[in-house]
């Protein structure tokens, strides 16, 4: 059986997922300041979802990312994804597509439940 905190889908095999943009709660469009400030945004949301289940960033095992640009902007996109998650190397991929307008950056991550 699934069940749902803010955001994110627990499954009866103890993972959470969850899918999150640049765009902060109560608002209509992404952050300002381009590709590696959504970056940052969607962390602040994901490091939410995860206190939510009692886990931290420790708990990530993949992550997807969806670029806008993804040859343009995936150099800033890093730099902001290994500060944040350090010596911890969840399994990563990162696509460019074709993003609702005025999103640069799109994220999902699979968090493992103890």
């Amino acid at each position: 059986m699934d069940f749902r905190i803010d955001g994110a889908v627990i499954t009866s095999g103890r993972l959470l997922e969850t899918v999150l943009v640049g765009i902060p709660d109560g608002e209509e469009k992404p952050v300002e300041g381009g590709a590696a400030a959504e970056m940052r945004e969607i962390l602040k949301q994901l490091d939410e979802v995860l206190a939510a289940a009692g886990v931290d960033k420790t708990a990530v095992a993949t992550a997807r990312l969806y670029l806008q640009h993804v040859n343009r902007d995936i150099g800033e996109v890093n730099v902001v994804y290994r500060k944040y998650f350090g010596d911890h190397k969840p399994v990563r991929r990162a696509y460019g597509v074709d993003l609702q307008a005025g999103m640069l950056v799109e994220a999902a991550f699979v968090a493992e439940l103890p």
